[in-house]
């Protein structure tokens, strides 16, 4: 990893206008400025946005600049010729989000969740924050976090800078495959006892199967005799049946026999009488013409009688209106008479009228005299009482005698009667017919079906006769066959489980052999774990690594303390007992006086020692194809050098600068920044702290 840029805004320190940071300026450059000023933090900024951790741990809430809601950090990168781009912010608003986003150009690389992105940045770096904080990174405080870890720490670390955690998943796939395997074998083990427990009754099976074929033939032999006496008492059965069923068939036929020959006797009593209601009911007719003429001659008298007291109505009308008419005639001609006496007075108002008034009202009296008398003229009775007068004389001539009349419909009540009795008698006749008919067909049936009923009493007496109840010996029967039905079952289930038991001998065979082959690849993958484990590969490539750290940190070391300290590294040392070899990974430092523990020398005698191993883990990992990472940063730390001290970690620096693309030195002295030739000077301001690179 080679960086390219850094953008930040209310990180830290820092507010919303910050300048960019192009590391594509200088490969060894120095970051300066007084202690609280935000020189680390431009560091942390690079760690929080690729890792989300800080010397803050891994809570994004305490970076954010005081007063401010959110933050932002985006940093750009080089690995492998190509430029990533990461991207992180965090917002306090609505209970506080995260948001992470990783580009490769302008491919987005982000996935759907924070975990999975930052996961895929890890995997992209091959590098986790603890690997690059104990290698690469000298923090501020945390330039001995390597020497002082305990030794399985430091092989791990180790480990992760050699990139050997892949060892770690075969070895974890190795264990996977052993735990299957004994899984395997013990499912085997299982299957091999089942297989044994069911061939040991495979003897029992055979003498069952034996035993059952026997019994089977004696049932089956029973069942043929029991079949054959079924087989003759059923038809005994079938035959008596028959005849019960034509012998009851006769004896209907002789009963609807007796019963249509009473039937005929009566229909011809009840005939006998037909000629004499022949002869009444002639009678009767004749009377029944007479009765209808005098109804008839009752009906026109009746309509004649109507008729005549329709006009008398209509006369009596007419002479009514005459007379009324006549009467009012009367009185305007008694009215008139009195109008010509003298002192004569008005018929209306009752008042004496004048000579005028009263020629007046004598005309008016002549007028409507006149108009009575034309009325009374014009109602005309003459024609009506001459029609009167002639229905008189018509109804004088239509005498009927009422006594005959009643006489004659008492006579024709019997009529209808006497009708009834000679339909009905008419029906039996038709029914005498039809019962005779009726009753010679049943004879013959009858001497037919008795033929029948003699012919089957020979046959049923030609039968071979069988002893025993039929459904007794049906139960019988059933309870054969359910006991051949099991004896068969039994049968099968041995000869099924006796074809099992020769499968089984050949699936023994088969699980024995694969019991073999799976003991041998547990052997194969325990032998193979024990290989990828710690104490195997992993231990012998620390091991090959180890010289080359130790070697590096010496060559260091030797400049750095002009050839008075060295360290040395032990991977293994003697347990308790003699024969206990026990692996380590134990930090030896000595000088001029010999070996002495690390807390007996001084401040600036173990920063140089944790300077010399940082930075020859450093070396190693850029040498590594694993990490790839091609950047050094070394936070503080010199100001527990003396100026001479300083100068030569000043020269250690240049002389391993061509190893890394890009070396940062975060320091407050002013007589160190001067040593570099590229500075980022870094200040605070009322709005917060912000940089400036200077130098080419």
């Amino acid at each position: 990893m080679i960086p390219v840029s850094l953008k930040l805004a209310n990180f830290t320190s820092y507010g919303d206008k910050v300048p960019e940071l192009d590391f594509r300026k200088f490969k060894l450059g120095a970051i300066s400025g007084p202690n609280g000023a935000g020189k680390s933090s431009l560091l942390d900024a690079i760690t929080w946005c690729l890792w989300g951790w800080s010397r803050a741990g891994d809570s994004g809430d305490d970076l954010i600049h005081l007063g401010a809601k959110e933050m932002f950090v985006e940093f750009s990168f080089e690995l492998d010729s190509h430029i990533f781009i990461v991207k992180r912010q965090r917002n306090l608003s609505h209970g506080g989000s995260t948001n992470l986003e990783f580009w490769s150009k302008n491919n987005n690389l982000t996935e759907g969740t924070i975990k999975a992105t930052q996961q895929k940045i890890i995997d992209s770096l091959h590098l986790s924050f603890e690997t690059f904080t104990n290698s690469s990174f000298l923090r501020q405080g945390h330039a001995d976090e390597f020497t002082t870890k305990g030794p399985s720490d430091r092989k791990r670390i180790l480990a992760d800078i050699l990139g050997l955690s892949h060892y770690d998943l075969l070895e974890e796939k190795a264990r996977e495959k052993v735990k299957e395997a004994q899984n395997s074998l013990k499912l085997l083990e299982y299957q091999l006892l089942e297989i044994e427990a069911e061939l040991s009754q495979k003897e029992e099976r055979e003498k069952i199967l034996h035993e059952q074929t026997e019994k089977v033939k004696v049932i089956e032999n029973s069942i043929k005799l029991l079949e054959e006496d079924l087989k003759n008492l059923q038809k005994q059965k079938e035959f008596q049946q028959n005849l019960d069923e034509q012998q009851k068939e006769l004896d209907q036929i002789l009963s609807q026999g007796k019963e249509r020959a009473s039937r005929i006797q009566n229909l011809e009593l009840q005939i006998k009488n037909f000629e004499e209601i022949e002869n009444k009911i002639e009678k009767l007719q004749k009377e029944k013409t007479e009765l209808e003429d005098l109804r008839k001659k009752q009906q026109e008298k009746l309509i004649l009688q109507n008729e005549l007291s329709k006009m008398q109505g209509g006369l009596n009308v007419k002479l009514e209106q005459k007379k009324s008419l006549q009467n009012e005639l009367d009185k305007l001609q008694e009215e008139l008479k009195k109008l010509a006496l003298p002192g004569a007075k008005c018929p209306t108002c009752g008042q004496e009228i004048g000579k005028d008034q009263k020629h007046k009202v004598s005309s008016e009296l002549r007028i409507k005299n006149l108009e009575l008398s034309k009325k009374i003229q014009e109602i005309k009775t003459e024609k009506e009482e001459q029609e009167i007068k002639k229905l008189e004389n018509n109804l004088s001539l239509l005498k009927i005698d009422p006594e005959k009349l009643t006489a004659l419909e008492n006579s024709l009540k019997e009529l209808e009667n006497l009708q009834k009795q000679k339909e009905q008698s008419l029906q039996n006749r038709a029914s005498l017919e039809t019962e005779k008919k009726t009753r010679e067909e049943l004879l013959l049936l009858f001497k037919n079906k008795k033929l029948q009923v003699e012919k089957l009493q020979e046959d049923l007496e030609k039968l071979p006769k069988t002893e025993g109840d039929l459904s007794e010996k049906q139960k019988q029967l059933e309870e054969l066959r359910t006991e051949e039905k099991k004896a068969q079952g039994l049968m099968g289930q041995a000869t099924q489980l006796i074809s099992r038991a020769e499968q089984m001998e050949k699936l023994q065979k088969q699980k024995t052999n694969e019991r073999v082959i799976l003991e041998k690849e547990k052997q194969n993958f325990e032998e193979l774990s024990l290989a990828f484990g710690k104490k195997g590969i992993q231990a012998m490539i620390i091991e090959t690594a180890i010289p080359e750290i130790e070697d590096e940190a010496n060559k260091l070391l030797d400049k750095l303390t002009d050839g008075r300290m060295k360290v040395a590294f032990l991977t293994q040392r003697e347990g308790k007992t003699t024969d206990n070899i026990i692996e380590t990974l134990d930090i030896i430092i000595s000088d001029e006086m010999g070996q002495r523990p690390y807390d007996l020398y001084s401040g600036g005698e173990t920063f140089r020692v944790n300077f010399a191993i940082r930075l020859a883990i450093s070396k190693l990992l850029t040498r590594r194809a694993g990490a790839r990472l091609q950047f050094l940063v070394i936070d503080e730390g010199f100001g527990t050098q003396d100026a001479q001290g300083r100068t030569r970690i000043v020269e250690v620096l240049d002389l391993i600068k061509n190893d890394f693309e890009k070396i940062l030195i975060i320091t407050h002295l002013e007589e160190l920044k001067e040593e570099f030739p590229v500075r980022i000077e870094v200040s605070k301001t009322s709005i917060g702290s912000t940089f400036e690179v200077i130098g080419d």
